[in-house]
């Protein structure tokens, strides 16, 4: 068993061809382990909210919800996943649209052995690093700058969860008032208001797509209670969720 090891989805409707992709991903580098495979973007939000996902493999053309709108999911909901297109369609415009939602390379079908590779190092070595800087602030080597961007890091790779500032200092081995003096000092305001702004930057996105009531987007960020996160949302643009969706609706 690896040290480090990472965990992928694939998001694939032709199950041969997914369940090979997956034996050529864990032969090719054994640190990424296909945990699930689904053959549409709806499963795949489902497993991606029931399991930590490090990765995900999609093809842009499925059943129920097709790739692009899991993509754009993906880069709402989970920011940190790197994710990785899979396409039998040698267009641009397929390209285009998936280098927008943050995607970190483009493969054609049938997958080219030596280019799975290079796509598996190019994510191994973004993922380690991230995991190195986690690692280094948790073990007292780092600066009050590194504490900073670490809490940041951590902020937008768990807004998803109900985390308070006691969460992310328990998580770090430092008080919540340290953490908030250092957070302030640099940020110029606390890390739980960094936390809420940057919940409700993602609201807003989920909001004015329309698809999500208005309970599913506070869950989705982190709330449990939709009146508190109502109330948050309020705070933080001066306008109620159900205001902010009329008002986004008709401009």
């Amino acid at each position: 068993m690896h040290e480090l090891s990472y965990t992928v989805l694939i998001a694939e409707d032709e199950k041969l061809l997914a369940k090979n992709i997956a034996r050529n991903i864990e032969r090719i580098n054994p640190k990424f382990m296909v945990a699930d495979i689904v053959g549409d973007g709806e499963d795949a939000f489902a497993s991606l909210r029931n399991r930590p996902t490090d990765v995900v493999f999609t093809d842009i053309v499925m059943p129920v919800v097709d790739g692009l709108e899991l993509l754009s999911g993906i880069a709402l909901e989970f920011p940190f996943i790197k994710s990785v297109v899979l396409s039998g369609h040698n267009e641009f415009e397929y390209a285009r649209k998936a280098i927008a939602y943050n995607v970190k390379d483009y493969l054609l079908k049938p997958v080219d052995e030596n280019e799975l590779r290079r796509v598996l190092k190019k994510i191994e070595m973004e993922l380690s690093s991230s995991r190195e800087r986690f690692t280094r602030a948790a073990s007292g080597a780092h600066t009050p700058g590194d504490i900073v961007a670490m809490t940041k890091e951590y902020i937008r790779q768990n807004y998803q969860n109900p985390i308070t500032l006691g969460d992310i200092a328990d998580h770090f081995g430092f008080t919540s008032a340290y953490l908030s003096r250092l957070f302030d000092k640099y940020e110029h305001l606390p890390p739980s208001k960094y936390l809420r702004a940057f919940r409700m930057k993602i609201a807003k996105q989920l909001l004015s797509g329309g698809q999500f009531t208005i309970q599913a987007v506070a869950e989705m960020v982190g709330y449990n209670d939709p009146f508190h996160f109502s109330k948050s949302f309020k705070q933080e643009t001066g306008r109620n969720p159900t205001d902010y969706r009329k008002d986004d609706s008709s401009e």
